[in-house]
């Protein structure tokens, strides 16, 4: 990934391909259909955050355009990883593999890179909340007896392991892995984000 803005790779070959199908756990049919059809979208192999708001408006219909915008910022920032200004190939290829394969650890640590908004290495309770009130329009519905702040509470409570007012990588995996309710669940919404 890292990529710099004069080396973005517009193709792909039977290399790549078989990489990604590796650490995806998706066959190569797949992965070349996928890489077919993204290059096709953007041929200079970029993307940039109005393509991504484009994709996710139409992937979350009936959402508010203002929470698709919350939404978008929050992916936006994973996807970008060299913070290029816009999403390359192999950066996009790479995490839509994460999110589609069945790598439980590699994408529960994509989904703690969501909530780690200051990309510190922790989630802090106001990131947790930040989080949950842009997300609010995906889980309103599943949760009616609870507020956004109850929410990132409970959430931040259960991942906390240690108790020192921040959330690790480790205990964000270790907590949705133990089946932890409302861990679990943030978790869960995030990947429905994909599916």
């Amino acid at each position: 990934m890292g990529n710099t803005a004069g080396s973005v790779p517009v193709s792909y070959n039977d290399q790549i391909i078989r990489d990604l199908a590796q650490t995806s756990g998706l066959c190569d049919s797949e992965i070349r259909e996928e890489c077919t059809y993204w290059l096709k979208k953007h041929p200079n192999g970029k993307m940039y955050k109005e393509d991504l708001k484009e994709m996710m408006s139409k992937a979350l219909a009936g959402i508010s355009e203002e929470d698709v915008a919350k939404i978008e910022a929050h992916l936006f920032r994973i996807y970008d990883v060299n913070q290029s200004g816009f999403i390359d190939f192999h950066e996009f290829m790479t995490v839509f593999c994460i999110f589609t394969g069945e790598e439980s650890v590699g994408v529960l640590e994509k989904v703690f890179r969501i909530f780690d908004v200051d990309n510190t290495g922790t989630i802090s309770k106001d990131e947790m909340l930040i989080l949950v009130k842009d997300i609010h329009a995906l889980i309103k519905d599943d949760i009616k007896d609870y507020s956004d702040e109850e929410v990132a509470l409970r959430a931040f409570e259960e991942m906390d392991a240690n108790k020192d007012g921040r959330v690790t990588r480790e205990e964000f995996v270790s907590a949705v892995m133990d089946h932890k309710k409302f861990s679990q669940y943030l978790a869960l919404k995030i990947f429905d984000m994909f599916g």
